[in-house]
């Protein structure tokens, strides 16, 4: 597995929808913050699949913020 970011979305647990042709959009504006202490608010969350993906492609020093109207969403609280 490569660690590029649609190999996180592949490898993601949880239920994830993302259009193939927004990775490399993603990765271009996005890569520069890997590993360090960014935030990234998702708004849509689904059923967690990305908020799991980006935690994956950004490390553990990122503040992963997921918004969604659904109530039944906060189970994804960490």
């Amino acid at each position: 597995m490569t660690d590029d970011l649609e190999s996180h979305f592949r490898a993601a647990r949880r239920y994830v929808v993302k259009w193939h042709h927004f990775f490399p959009v993603y990765e271009r504006l996005l890569s520069k913050y890997r590993g360090g202490p960014v935030t990234l608010v998702e708004v849509g969350v689904g059923e967690g699949g990305s908020l799991e993906a980006w935690r994956g492609y950004l490390g553990p020093s990122a503040r992963i913020i997921g918004i969604d109207v659904n109530p039944a969403a906060q189970r994804l609280r960490a």
